[in-house]
């Protein structure tokens, strides 16, 4: 992440580095995308930059994060709490058609999103990122777990990085198929995500009974 001096930059100048870098990142990808051209539009110098960021992937995490932050201050999450059993996974369902609106309104930032690498993912420059996300994982899981609607035979974080490790292999597999967003395939996808994303959390109707010690088996006469 950035050093706190970033923060301390004019909000303008700020708003528009990481506007910058994320249409470059999103029309280049993070290797083609060219620091110095990012830095040459945004009328910042190298050195300042260096002042500010680490690196290039560096710039990549904080503009990243900087578009989610923006698009979920624009989105209402649900009151699970106030949720019956049978509105959980309906509402959860539209809350993603919500998100996918929102991505396709900010096509730049779905470009962005799923380029992220493995070793990016587990790079510390996106782990604040990553804790938003398994922030929000809670916020869905617990409610879901209260109603009877989510599995309870894992741990929470392990439900949470499975919901990661979904994320990350879907979008992989989304940028490998199109080379182009659009809206028909983003809603096609969101609908695999969902339904992933529910196949891996949904408790079972009748719970599964321990399997007892092998019987021993009968001897002969």
């Amino acid at each position: 992440m950035p050093r706190q001096r970033f923060f301390n930059l004019d909000p303008k100048a700020r708003s528009r580095l990481l506007g910058i870098a994320t249409k470059q990142f999103a029309k280049r990808g993070f290797e083609g995308a060219s620091l110095n051209e990012i830095l040459a539009k945004a009328g910042i110098s190298k050195g300042a930059y260096y002042y500010y960021f680490d690196d290039k992937e560096d710039l990549f995490a904080t503009a990243l994060e900087n578009a989610i932050d923006t698009m979920l201050a624009r989105l209402t999450l649900p009151n699970f709490d106030t949720l019956s059993r049978e509105q959980f996974w309906p509402r959860v369902e539209q809350f993603m058609g919500k998100w996918a609106a929102e991505f396709d309104a900010s096509s730049d930032l779905i470009q962005v999103a799923v380029q992220l690498t493995d070793a990016q993912r587990a790079s510390p420059h996106f782990a604040p990122l990553f804790a938003k996300a398994q922030t929000l994982y809670r916020t869905l899981i617990e409610p879901g777990q209260r109603l009877g609607c989510i599995r309870r035979d894992l741990p929470l974080n392990v439900l949470g990085r499975l919901l990661e490790a979904n994320d990350a292999v879907l979008d992989s597999i989304f940028l490998s198929l199109h080379e182009k967003v659009t809206q028909t395939n983003l809603q096609q996808h969101v609908n695999l995500v969902f339904d992933t994303f529910k196949r891996l959390l949904i408790a079972s109707e009748t719970p599964k009974k321990r399997l007892s010690a092998r019987p021993s088996r009968r001897r002969r006469a």
